[in-house]
């Protein structure tokens, strides 16, 4: 095994080795989220941008790692949403890659197996990258459509019930900017999205790459230890319109993400990552500044998309809602 005794004293107080991921641990993710949010544009709903709006995303984007060892039922459900364990070819359980993603979680499963490989093993991390996005996305239509009701309607009684929908829906969008966090930053730890996962593993190995277990001992202690939020802040790459379809987006993303495993590698082999090592600094920089800003270009679209969305049960534009063709409080309520 490789040199990693600066990691493993850092991680002494850290979870064992051979408990379940958790990428950037609560340092890395509390600091993705909340610089994200505070880089979101003015154009933006003022409440996103309030101090205590950061601070609680950055508490919720620890959620799907704190919500493990709820049952089988749980846990098998979500645990796969964490990762995507694509190959050195690119593969992921040797069927798609994250350019080729299908557009369901179910269709990508029948081309894993129709590959002979495993979904669950593979995991599903683009498609929890892009529900959270879909159902943000979703959330801030319902917003605009109170933000309408309420400029529309006189009716003291609905005023009131718009405005408690209101304080509700902001309190969703928050949590659910949250989960998409989490999310985004797992996409940035080069080991969520390789089978290199926790050690290079049973493969060719002519790098002669570590197998020790590295990938807890530096998503958490390393981070805890050596980075504050400025850092992530400094790293952050400028602001990127994201123009195409979500899935075009997150593929891209996850592509250019799982790049980054053999030079993770490759830095742990040369001891890049030993403490007060410049060298580790940058780079685990530069993935949670890479975390941080697409997490602010995913909130910032999601917001934009809004504005051509609708609401259902019953059905309704929001630019029918804006414009005082349909009833806020009624469609918001429900008609019965």
């Amino acid at each position: 095994m490789r040199k990693l005794a600066s990691l493993l004293m850092l991680a002494a107080a850290a979870t064992s080795a051979a408990s379940p991921a958790m990428a950037w641990g609560s340092s890395g993710h509390r600091m993705i989220a909340t610089e994200a949010m505070a880089a979101l544009p003015r154009d933006l709903p003022g409440f996103l941008r309030a101090q205590e709006a950061a601070v609680d995303v950055g508490e919720w984007s620890r959620e799907p790692d704190r919500w493990r060892l709820a049952g089988p039922a749980h846990d098998t459900l979500r645990d796969g949403f964490h990762f995507a364990y694509a190959d050195d070819d690119g593969k992921l359980g040797g069927g798609p890659t994250f350019a080729t993603l299908p557009a369901t979680r179910a269709q990508f499963a029948e081309a894993v197996r129709k590959a002979g490989g495993d979904p669950e093993a593979v995991g599903y991390l683009p498609y929890a990258i892009i529900d959270g996005w879909q159902q943000l996305a979703k959330d801030f239509v319902y917003w605009r459509a109170d933000k309408a009701g309420l400029r529309l309607n006189a009716d003291p009684r609905k005023q009131a019930w718009l405005a408690a929908d209101q304080r509700r829906r902001e309190a969703q969008i928050l949590l659910d900017a949250g989960l998409l966090a989490h999310y985004v930053g797992d996409a940035t730890q080069p080991m969520h999205l390789t089978v290199h996962h926790d050690g290079w593993g049973d493969y060719p190995n002519p790098d002669g790459f570590t197998n020790a277990k590295v990938h807890i001992p530096y998503e958490g202690a390393y981070v805890g230890a050596a980075f504050r939020p400025e850092m992530v802040r400094d790293a952050m790459p400028a602001p990127h319109l994201l123009k195409g379809p979500i899935e075009a987006e997150v593929g891209t993303y996850l592509t250019e993400a799982a790049q980054e495993a053999r030079p993770w590698y490759r830095l742990e082999k040369d001891g890049g990552f030993a403490p007060g090592d410049p060298r580790g600094v940058r780079y685990t920089a530069s993935r949670l500044g890479a975390a941080a800003g697409m997490l602010r270009d995913l909130i910032s679209s999601a917001w934009a998309a809004s504005a051509a969305g609708k609401i259902n049960y019953p059905v309704a534009t929001i630019r029918d809602i804006e414009a005082g063709r349909v009833d806020a409080y009624t469609m918001l309520r429900g008609p019965d």
